[in-house]
């Protein structure tokens, strides 16, 4: 006869193990295809025997959850699977990517993945890899919301258009992969669950194409640094969701179009290096929560737009190397909230605002390579807080009206004091072998060789760069 004891102790066994096994369990296909994939991308270790059921004790990089929390299993005996809903390979303590490995388009079939990540894992030249999807008929059903293909110098291929059909994502990232080339394919419109876009870094060409329009609930677009040409479609005005828009380092011709002052959401606008020209669309001033412009190198041409100087809360305003030409707007001393501002390499002329010197927050302005002329409108403190920060060279019109400005930033200006005159009022002894202007070392103050650009005129090169004691 069994004691009693032993035979409430059979009794609680089933209780204790089962409902822990059960939870354990996965599906026998799902199990088979994420062996695939891992056998596919890693050799970190030997899956199949050391990881049989690899929900029950799960690795870092992968995530696991019961039916009830990701999506039901289509029977009650199934309710309790655990079930692969994120895979992350790459970077440690991740699963790290052997050197063969090879993009495995069979993940697209784990039916209750939501998110996944290959960061830095194609790296091995000679082991190149293309980036591939299942059919589109294979993928209706997935429910992934998360695609981050990231830094894989290895992967090439293109933007597969069966994209389209994995309408669940909201975020995408095709980033940093020297190798994927091709255009964007148009179907990108139909993922309108999307909320962040990322194809940044990569050989794309073609043109953005206008269906991008129809992400009404896009956040970011990052789809700078590829050779994307034509014009930027009107139909990003659009997206009135967008808070970052990046479009720099490309090949896009044309203007800014004026539908970019609905974007009145935007804090970033990046349209640098492309071969963007014309007026900047006439509702700029509409976007006040922008907070960096940045469109260095442009042929843009013209004026500067004294519309920018309605922004209150930007913060850096960059448009170097664009050929702008006559005055810096008198409205950019309204910018109450910039910290930089880059208008270097332009054509601008005419005299450097006063009010600029009262931006409280500035801490870089750079005005180098214009032709601005007249005397340099900053006081002591200004000078001083700014420091390496100020580039004021190659404009042979600037000259300063106070030498005492500059004491004790450790710059002297024994010479160059706006006078009006030509290279008579500038005692040769003042004068270096080559040409330039330097300060007599025997002077109380003066103790720097400056490179003088025009007559009377002290360029301000990035001067206080040489002072160990001005304040950054």
């Amino acid at each position: 006869m069994v004691p009693a004891s032993v035979a409430l102790l059979l009794s609680l066994l089933p209780m204790a193990v089962s409902p822990a096994a059960a939870a354990a369990a996965m599906d026998t296909a799902e199990r088979e295809t994420l062996f695939r994939v891992m056998e596919a991308v890693s050799s970190d270790r030997d899956w199949r025997v050391e990881s049989p059921d690899p929900c029950g004790a799960p690795w870092p990089g992968l995530e696991c959850k019961p039916a009830g929390a990701g999506g039901g299993d289509a029977n009650a005996g199934a309710a309790a699977r655990m079930h692969v809903t994120r895979l992350d390979f790459g970077v440690e303590p991740n699963p790290t990517c052997k050197d063969t490995a090879a993009f495995p388009p069979e993940v697209f079939s784990l039916p209750h993945l939501q998110s996944l990540f290959f960061v830095d894992c194609f790296t091995n030249p000679a082991a190149t890899t293309a980036l591939a999807l299942p059919a589109p008929a294979n993928l209706s059903a997935s429910g992934l919301q998360q695609l981050s293909i990231r830094a894989n110098p290895a992967l090439s291929g293109t933007v597969p258009p069966a994209l389209a059909t994995l309408r669940s994502l909201q975020v995408l990232t095709i980033s940093q992969n020297a190798l994927v080339r091709g255009g964007i394919p148009p179907g990108i419109g139909d993922l309108t669950s999307l909320v962040r876009l990322d194809l940044s870094y990569n050989s794309l060409s073609g043109p953005v194409p206008s269906q991008i329009g129809q992400l009404k609930s896009l956040v970011g677009l990052d789809l700078s640094y590829n050779s994307l040409s034509g014009a930027i479609p009107r139909r990003i005005g659009e997206l009135r969701q967008l808070q970052k828009l990046d479009l720099s380092s490309n090949n896009l011709t044309g203007g800014v179009p004026d539908t970019v002052a609905n974007l009145t959401s935007l804090t970033f606008l990046a349209l640098s290096n492309n071969g963007l020209a014309g007026r900047f669309p006439p509702g700029i001033s509409g976007l006040r929560n922008l907070q960096y412009l940045i469109m260095d190198n442009n042929p843009m041409g013209g004026p500067l737009p004294s519309e920018l100087g309605g922004l209150p809360r930007l913060q850096e305003l960059r448009l170097a190397g664009s050929g702008y030409s006559g005055p810096i707007p008198e409205a950019f001393g309204q910018l109450s909230s910039l910290t930089t501002l880059s208008l270097q390499d332009n054509n601008l002329t005419g005299p450097i605002p006063a009010a600029l010197s009262r931006l409280g927050r500035m801490y870089h302005l750079n005005l180098s390579n214009n032709a601005l002329g007249g005397a340099v409108p900053f006081d002591g403190a200004f000078l001083r807080r700014l420091g390496g920060n100020l580039d004021l060279s190659g404009n042979s019109g600037l000259c300063l009206d106070d030498r005492s400005k500059v004491r004790g930033v450790g710059v002297g200006v024994g010479v160059g004091a706006c006078r009006g005159g030509g290279d008579g009022d500038i005692p040769s002894s003042a004068r270096s072998s080559s040409g330039s202007l330097m300060t007599t070392r025997g002077s109380s103050q003066d103790s720097l060789l400056l490179g003088l650009l025009g007559p009377a005129c002290v360029a301000l090169s990035c001067f206080f760069a040489l002072n160990e004691h001005a304040p950054y």
